[in-house]
């Protein structure tokens, strides 16, 4: 591949002004500056590189002279690794989340929930969750008011059981005291046996009882679907109760709602491996954190979220009245991840930055040459170098 102008202008300054250090180390030298180090080769990179054409000339160039460089420039290449990545998460997505595609998959794992297996794995949590307390059953799971026909769906009505509010789920299993709505949206309060007053244990018997409810075939609610049950409309509610009862919205719609995502991040930093390596010949599994590629991960994710939420938009604008369903939260919080994540990291690396220049100008001026006039050391120069010709002449004489 033939190099652009601006890479042949660059490695042409370099050899010059390696030409001129190594000249000037020579100069030095013969002025007994015995602490200057000559190279053993001066024109090796001369030779090496002078006559090169190709693109990576100035990597391999500064590879040789023990310069650990890495640019972190965006390539054509990786504008069309940011192209593979989203264009995959948006077919992934559109699959997911506005197909039925996946239906017949999760009414397979719904069934394979009340196998033999998966039951005696449930029981083995729900022992581990009950063993903390006297009673059978742990305060998330009331069910003593009217329930109208939900008992099947209880956890969609109880806050506790929502995997977003864990801490009030938590604090449920310590107090002993349940807190949830009914299906008109009333706040339902009810102290229902005795807490565990002990935190490890509560939150142990808390992740215990979560984990066997999300093998049931209904799974655990959406997360954060219980703040719309509590602050939405009926028809919200209803809405949402419906799809939880028909297993079409739950938390495995969140887990599956993850992969596409997950394989976009999975590609980018596939990418970044495979490209710091080409760069570095070194091999850094976690290169996908450094700031040339986080700017990739969140331009791959937005373009996976605005696919998303234009499709839903129109789904929204054709009156459909499942298009909340639509929405891919997983991916909108990847996005928002990082993007705050590229913003910390910047925001690092300018602190990083003005530390080592304040380390360098605190240096500069502590080992700062003593104060001379110029025709001072002009008049320095012009003895030094008057002795040194003497030298040479007394030389010459023999």
């Amino acid at each position: 591949m033939k190099m652009n102008d601006d890479i042949l202008s660059q490695k042409n300054k370099i050899l010059n002004i390696y030409e001129d250090i190594n000249s000037l180390k020579r100069d030095m030298n013969k002025f007994n500056y015995t602490d200057v180090e000559l190279n053993s080769n001066p024109n090796f990179l001369d030779a090496s590189y002078r006559d090169r054409k190709d693109d990576k000339v100035l990597l391999d160039m500064l590879s040789d002279m023990g310069i650990e460089y890495f640019d972190e420039t965006w390539q054509k290449q990786d504008w069309i690794a940011v192209f593979i990545a989203g264009t995959v998460g948006i077919i992934l997505d559109t699959i997911i989340t506005q197909t039925s595609i996946l239906r017949p998959l999760d009414r397979r794992i719904a069934g394979l929930m009340k196998s033999k297996k998966i039951t005696s794995f449930k029981d083995f949590f729900d022992n581990i969750s009950d063993s903390f307390r006297d009673g059978a059953s742990a305060p998330i799971d009331f069910q003593d008011f009217p329930m109208i026909g939900l008992k099947s769906i209880h956890e969609q009505y109880s806050f506790g059981h929502d995997p977003l509010r864990f801490i009030e789920g938590i604090i449920q299993i310590i107090s002993g005291n349940y807190r949830g709505i009914d299906k008109f949206g009333n706040i339902i309060t009810a102290q229902f046996g005795k807490g565990i007053p002990n935190v490890m244990q509560a939150i142990v018997s808390y992740l215990a009882h979560m984990v066997s409810d999300f093998c049931n075939a209904n799974s655990l609610p959406y997360p954060g679907t219980t703040f719309l049950m509590q602050f939405g409309s009926q028809q919200t509610r209803d809405a949402i109760a419906a799809a939880y009862r028909s297993q079409l919205y739950n938390s495995r719609t969140f887990v599956y709602q993850n992969l596409p995502g997950f394989i976009t991040n999975l590609i980018i930093h596939a990418w970044s491996v495979y490209d710091y390596y080409t760069q570095t010949k070194k091999i850094n599994f976690i290169i996908g954190n450094n700031l040339k590629y986080q700017p990739m991960l969140l331009a791959a994710n937005a373009m996976v979220m605005t696919s998303n939420l234009t499709i839903t938009s129109i789904r929204l604008i054709m009156h459909d009245p499942h298009a909340l369903f639509r929405v891919n939260f997983p991916v909108m919080l990847n996005t928002v991840k990082h993007s705050i994540k590229l913003v910390i990291n910047q925001h690092k690396r300018i602190k990083s930055n003005g530390k080592e220049i304040d380390i360098l100008y605190d240096k500069t001026t502590q080992n700062k040459l003593p104060d001379k006039t110029i025709e001072e050391y002009i008049s320095s120069f012009e003895e030094e170098y008057q002795l040194y010709s003497n030298k040479e002449k007394i030389l010459c004489r023999f």
